[in-house]
């Protein structure tokens, strides 16, 4: 059987992928909870402890959980130069690669055989650039990528059925940001 480590950034992206995954034979799944993009802090803790909570009430302990450390200024560090990306932008793609990266780490530490990542599901994601980090990191740690086509509107389902906490960003403060800008824009257009 299949170990894989599933990088993880939310309860609803984790819940179609995971379910995904152990419908697929031969996988042995554990959520990889690592996003030091989110800001603030009471929201990253937030996502992870709804997480945790969909795991334990869904899979009791078939699927496995780890926590990665909350670096925000190291992540700050690396996208400020180009914040003004916008969201889709380059800063995005430099935080997929981060998040993978040690998500990669994590997985030739603990020994499992394969990496994924719930981003994928997200009609948001640049699933290609998701892809191409994905197979660049498989080659350099010799862990394998899969890039499964998760189903974002199969999470949508089960969020409803468990009753899971939906963010209306992706989490880091620059899309908080333009979301509420965008916001603003659409208020005074009408």
């Amino acid at each position: 059987m299949k170990k894989i480590l599933l990088h993880t950034c939310c309860a609803p992206c984790a819940s179609a992928s995971i379910e995904k995954l152990l419908s697929s034979d031969g996988y042995k799944v554990t959520a990889f909870y690592y996003n030091p993009n989110i800001s603030p802090i009471d929201e990253e803790q937030k996502r992870f402890e709804e997480l945790e909570r969909y795991l334990v009430k869904r899979y009791e302990d078939q699927v496995g959980l780890i926590r990665g450390k909350y670096d925000f200024d190291e992540w700050s560090d690396l996208v400020e130069p180009v914040s003004l990306s916008g969201e889709g932008g380059f800063r995005c793609k430099i935080c997929y690669y981060l998040r993978l990266l040690e998500t990669f780490r994590v997985a030739k530490k603990e020994g499992f055989d394969a990496v994924s990542s719930t981003l994928s599901i997200s009609p948001y994601k640049n699933r290609k650039w998701l892809n191409e980090i994905g197979m660049l990191l498989s080659k350099k740690f010799s862990i394998e990528w899969i890039d499964e086509d998760y189903d974002f509107k199969r999470s949508v389902e089960i969020s409803k059925e468990y009753d899971l906490y939906r963010q209306n960003y992706c989490g880091c403060s620059f899309s908080k940001e333009e979301r509420a800008e965008r916001i603003r824009k659409r208020k005074e257009s009408n």
